[in-house]
C-alpha cells in the first residue's frame, strides 16, 4: 500500500449487486465498475447488515452491528434510534473521523437529503456538501454529482491525502429514463401506460397509496421494464463515474496513491415477490450489494466468493491504509484484505447476519431464518421465526417441523451467539434521561400472550368480511375494536428509560363502518394514515430495568385507531406545534418523492 493513499469513497445508494455487469447481469449496464473491479478486489457475496438507509449507514461507518441513527433526524421523536434522547457510544469510531484524526481531508458530496453537514456522521467530515436538484425530483443527478465531486478532488490540499466520500442515488425511487427512453427496451411494451416518467406504475393507484413497494399487481412485461428503468439509471451513472475515475487519473494514472471502494448500503426489488423499494423483506434483491476495493496497491483480479458484510468495510479500508482502530473503540466486522493489498487468508465468513430494531437474522449459503421481536404483532402475524431455503433468485418458506424445525434451533443459536451480547450493550447504553415526551410505535409494542388480537394488515384489497372481527383487530399500522367484545384490555410492553411517565393512546377518529357505499374510502380514511389526531390519557406508569408495561382498555380503542403510545416524563410541557419554514417545506417535498412521507 503506498503511503499517504487518498481514498475515494463510491456510495451506490440502493444498488442491488446482480444489477451489475460483474456479477452477471448480461445487459452492459457498468464497464467503468467492471473494469475497477478486475484492476482490484471484487466480493462476490457480499451483503447489507439491514435493509434500508437509516440503519444501514451506521454500520458501514462504523463497523457495528447496533449504532444510534446518524443522518438527519426524520422522525426523533417517534423512532428508538432517533429520541432526542438518544446518546452516542464512546466505544464507536466513525471511519472519516478515525482518517480525519489521522491527518486526511474529509470531505463529501451527497444527492441524499439526510447525509448533510448538520448530522450526526456529517460532522465526522471537514466539509460535506448535498448537491442541490428541484424537491420535486427527489434527489440530484449522477452528472451534477460528479461534477462537483470532481472539482472538489482537483481543488483538494495535495500535500496530504484526502477521503472524498460521494454518495449517488440515481438507482433510488424516482427513476427518469436519462435520455428519455429506455435505454434497454421491452419489446413490443408500451410503457407510457403503465408507467409514469418517474418510474412509478400509473396502474391501481389505490394499492400504492396504502403500501408504495405493492407490485402484486405487476405482471411480467411490467417487471421486465421497471427493471430495465432501473438498468439504464444504473448505465447512467456508470458513465458519470467514469468520468470522476478519469479527473481522479488526471495526477494519479495507474491510482498507486489512491485507493478506490465502491459500496452500498442497501439494495432494492424489482417486483420479485410483488414488492418494489426495499422494505424489511430481508429479500436478496434488498441485501446482496456490491463491494469493490481498487487502486493504491490492491493486487488485481481477486474475487471472495465467500460471504462478507457492510460491517467489514470500515475495517477493510484501516487495514489498507495501515491505521488501527483507535484505543477505547471496536468493530464488529474484519479486515478482508490485508496491508499488502491481498485477500486474507480464509477471506470472508460463512454467513452473514442481519440486525434491526425489528429483526435479527442469518443468511447462510442455503437458508435465510428470521427472529421477529417476540411479542410483536408481526411475530403474532408471521410467527416467531420465518425459515427459507434460498434457490437461486427464490426463496421457500418452510414449516418448522422435523429437521426443519432443529435447522432453525441450530441457526437461532448462531445468532445469538454473534449478536446477543451485541445487542444488549447496545440497548443497555442507549438512551440518557429523557427531557421529551415520544411516541412509541406498535411495530414496537410487545403484547403479552395472554392478550387476544387478530392480526388483519389493512390495505387496498381488505373486505369487509376482514374486519367483522371482536375485540382487538392490528391492523399493520395499529390497533382497534371496530366491535366490542370482551372488554379485555391489551396488555403490552415497550422499552424506555427507568422512570415515571404519563401515557396516552396516540389514535386516530374512526367513524362507523358504512352499511351499503362508501366502504373504499372509510377504509381509507380510518387506517391508512399513522399521523395521530387525538389523545386518550391512559394514567401515570413506570419503566423499570428499560420496560414499561401498560393496559389500554378496550373503551379507549372504540371508535379509534391507535396509532402509538405517546410517553411525558415528569415535567414536560405541552408543546406548540413550529410553524415549517421554506427549508421544511422543501425537504418534506424531497422526501414525499422518495417516498419517505405521505
Amino acid at each position: 500500500m503506498a503511503q499517504d493513499a487518498s481514498v475515494l469513497f463510491i456510495m451506490l445508494d440502493a444498488t442491488r449487486a446482480d444489477r451489475l455487469s460483474a456479477w452477471g447481469n448480461p445487459r452492459p449496464t457498468t464497464p467503468a465498475l467492471d473494469g475497477l473491479a478486475a484492476a482490484g478486489a471484487l466480493f462476490r457475496r457480499h451483503f447489507a447488515n439491514s435493509h434500508a438507509t437509516r440503519p444501514s449507514f451506521p454500520q458501514l461507518m462504523t463497523g457495528r452491528y447496533y449504532f444510534q441513527n446518524v443522518l438527519r433526524p426524520f422522525t426523533p421523536d417517534e423512532h428508538p434510534r432517533e429520541f432526542p434522547f438518544s446518546q452516542g457510544d464512546p466505544t464507536a469510531a466513525f471511519l472519516p473521523a478515525v482518517l480525519r484524526a489521522r491527518g486526511f481531508q474529509t470531505l463529501g458530496v451527497s444527492a441524499h437529503p439526510w447525509l448533510v453537514a448538520a448530522s450526526d456522521l456529517g460532522r465526522q467530515f471537514d466539509r460535506l456538501e448535498l448537491v442541490g436538484a428541484e424537491a420535486t425530483r427527489g434527489h440530484a443527478d449522477a452528472r451534477d454529482v460528479v461534477e462537483r465531486a470532481g472539482a472538489i478532488w482537483l481543488a483538494r490540499d495535495r500535500s496530504r491525502p484526502v477521503f472524498l466520500y460521494v454518495h449517488f442515488m440515481d438507482m433510488h425511487m424516482p427513476r427518469y429514463l436519462p435520455a428519455g427512453e429506455p435505454r434497454f427496451p421491452v419489446a413490443g411494451y408500451d410503457w407510457r401506460r403503465r408507467f409514469k416518467p418517474n418510474g412509478e406504475p400509473l396502474f391501481h393507484p389505490e394499492r400504492r397509496r396504502w403500501l408504495r413497494a405493492d407490485a402484486r399487481d405487476f405482471d411480467d412485461l411490467d417487471r421486465r421494464h421497471f427493471t430495465a428503468v432501473y438498468d439504464a439509471r444504473l448505465a447512467h451513472t456508470d458513465a458519470e463515474i467514469a468520468r470522476l475515475l478519469a479527473a481522479a487519473r488526471e495526477d494519479d494514472a495507474n491510482l498507486r496513491r489512491t485507493l478506490l471502494v465502491v459500496a452500498s448500503d442497501h439494495g432494492e426489488e424489482l417486483g420479485e415477490e410483488g414488492r418494489t423499494d426495499h422494505t424489511d423483506s430481508l429479500a436478496d434483491g434488498v441485501h446482496h450489494v456490491p463491494w469493490i476495493v481498487a487502486g493504491a496497491g490492491v493486487a488485481a483480479g481477486q474475487v471472495c466468493s465467500r460471504f462478507t458484510e457492510n460491517i467489514d468495510v470500515a475495517p477493510t479500508v484501516l487495514e489498507l491504509l495501515g491505521l488501527a482502530v483507535p484505543p477505547g473503540t471496536r468493530m464488529d466486522g474484519r479486515a478482508q484484505l490485508g496491508r499488502d493489498g491481498r485477500l486474507v487468508p480464509r477471506a470472508g465468513k460463512p454467513a452473514v447476519y442481519y440486525a434491526w430494531e425489528s429483526y435479527r437474522a442469518i443468511r447462510t449459503p442455503r437458508y435465510l431464518l428470521r427472529e421477529n421481536i417476540a411479542g410483536s404483532f408481526v411475530a403474532r402475524h408471521q410467527g416467531d421465526v420465518v425459515l427459507y431455503r434460498v434457490d437461486g433468485a427464490r426463496r421457500v418458506r418452510l414449516r418448522l417441523e422435523g429437521r426443519a424445525a432443529r435447522l432453525a434451533e441450530r441457526l437461532r443459536a448462531r445468532l445469538d451467539r454473534r449478536l446477543a451480547r451485541r445487542e444488549a450493550l447496545f440497548l443497555r447504553e442507549r438512551y440518557d434521561a429523557p427531557r421529551t415526551r415520544f411516541l412509541v410505535r406498535p411495530e414496537f409494542w410487545r403484547v403479552a400472550p395472554e392478550t387476544r388480537v387478530s392480526c388483519t394488515p389493512v390495505d387496498a384489497a381488505t373486505g369487509r368480511r376482514d374486519l367483522r372481527v371482536r375485540g382487538w383487530l392490528w391492523s399493520g399500522r395499529g390497533v382497534t375494536v371496530l366491535r366490542p367484545g370482551d372488554g379485555a384490555p391489551l396488555l403490552l410492553t415497550v422499552s424506555a428509560p427507568d422512570g415515571v411517565y404519563e401515557v396516552e393512546a396516540a389514535a386516530r377518529a374512526i367513524r362507523p363502518m358504512p352499511r351499503l357505499v362508501g366502504f373504499a374510502h372509510w377504509r381509507r380514511e380510518s387506517f391508512s394514515s399513522e399521523t395521530p389526531s387525538v389523545y386518550v390519557a391512559l394514567g401515570a406508569a413506570r419503566a423499570i430495568g428499560g420496560h414499561l408495561s401498560v393496559a389500554i382498555p378496550a373503551a379507549a380503542a372504540v371508535g379509534r385507531h391507535i396509532v402509538g403510545l405517546r410517553l411525558s416524563p415528569p415535567g414536560v410541557a405541552s408543546d406548540a406545534a413550529a410553524e415549517p419554514g421554506a427549508e421544511d417545506e422543501e425537504l418534506r417535498v424531497r422526501l414525499q418523492a422518495l417516498g419517505y412521507v405521505e
